[in-house]
């Protein structure tokens, strides 16, 4: 954690030292009040550097809920808050709340609305109810953009303005206030009582899964079960499901799902990122003093730093599942290409029914059909070395 902390901090100083330093205009000083320092220093005069020092500007007490503990999520959570604090000179305290401290886990915009929290790291896909299927778009949604393409869409793509959109339409006292304070990758597809190798496999299986892919899951004819993530691994072992979908492979590893008797899934089709928002009250964000909003904003926005710890937190758990023994089984292509016909089904149904819906992932398409050429034409794959 150590190291991690000092990479964090590396990272953070490095990048805002490089844009304080571009933005900073020159300065110099003239030599008639070089002069006049040196006269006022021969005549006695106290100088600047002997003056009493301004008082410390005003502090905030930052209370906020995020992702339960025990796993790498939370930990990328805290260092945002490191960040808030160090940016801010200590003017900011930051306290992390485990999900479920504060109010439910997963229930943190509906405690936001009613005031029973004022901050919270959540994530549309849990507030669908509330937002319409359209929330489904801003994030973790099925065979959509990876971390990278998300958080480009987002700060240079128009999210950020469709986001301040479907606020205002389901007219609430909450906003999303920066960028992302948790990113990861895709989560792994999920665990099943047995290899899938068609989707034939699907019919009659009580699946845990949630947001948009819940809508696929339906049409591969499975019944889907609403979960919190704290219960799945008991109701696996108990039979009340037959499969889940849950988070990225670090998280996998920490709850333990290693130990179940389950074949792992790849690769994560149903949720191509993972992530949460920082949202807030606006009459709590108005109450943030005026100098320290721009850093909570700011912090909010370098989740691509935090990004590369927790890839590399991934990368390691699948080495670990499989020293374990944990048999990894790879959905066959065919079947990844009926899940993804599946999903286009789920997207055509959604545009036809909201207008919305409909302008945000046309807007969303076309910024990934631009933004891949790249990746897909000029960056070459290496997929063929890990087969």
């Amino acid at each position: 954690m150590k190291a991690k902390s000092i990479l964090v901090w590396v990272l953070t100083f490095s990048v805002l030292g490089v844009l304080l330093a571009g933005c900073a205009p020159e300065t110099t000083t003239p030599p008639a009040e070089e002069e006049g320092a040196a006269a006022e220093e021969e005549a006695g005069v106290p100088s600047e550097e002997g003056a009493p020092a301004e008082p410390a500007g005003e502090t905030y007490k930052m209370e906020l809920q995020a992702w339960p503990g025990g796993g790498s999520y939370l930990e990328q959570i805290k260092m945002f808050a490191e960040r808030v604090e160090h940016m801010s000179d200590g003017r900011i305290d930051v306290t992390v709340h485990a999900g479920g401290e504060l109010c439910p886990m997963t229930k943190e915009f509906d405690a936001l609305e009613s005031g029973a929290i004022e901050w919270g790291a959540t994530c549309f896909n849990f507030n669908l109810g509330r937002f319409g299927k359209v929330a489904g778009l801003f994030g973790a949604m099925p065979c959509g953009p990876n971390p990278a393409e998300l958080y480009a869409w987002l700060e240079i793509g128009g999210e950020r303005e469709l986001i301040n959109q479907c606020m205002q339409k389901a007219d609430t006292d909450v906003i999303v206030v920066g960028g992302m304070l948790h990113l990861a990758g895709a989560e792994s597809f999920g665990w099943f009582k047995k290899p899938i190798n068609s989707l034939s496999d699907f019919k009659g299986m009580k699946y845990r899964c949630m947001g948009l892919y819940g809508d696929v899951a339906q049409k591969l004819g499975a019944s889907v079960v609403n979960l919190p993530g704290g219960e799945i691994y008991q109701a696996f072992e108990r039979g009340v499901i037959d499969g889940f979908e849950y988070c990225t492979p670090s998280m996998d590893y920490a709850a333990g799902f290693g130990d179940l008797d389950a074949v792992m899934h790849e690769p994560g089709l149903q949720s191509t990122n993972a992530m949460c928002r920082l949202m807030v009250r606006q009459d709590t964000w108005n109450k943030v003093p005026s100098d320290l909003q721009p850093i909570i904003d700011a912090a909010s926005r370098m989740s691509m730093i935090d990004y590369a710890w927790i890839h590399m937190q991934d990368a390691e758990a699948m080495i670990k599942f499989k020293e374990e023994g944990v048999q990894i089984h790879q959905l066959p292509q065919d079947v990844q290409a009926e899940i993804f016909e599946l999903v286009q089904q789920v997207h055509e149904e959604n545009c036809a029914a909201d207008p919305f819906y409909k302008q945000v992932y046309e807007a969303q398409q076309e910024f990934l059909d631009k933004y891949r050429i790249v990746e897909y034409k000029v960056q070459p794959s290496y997929e063929w070395r890990y087969e």
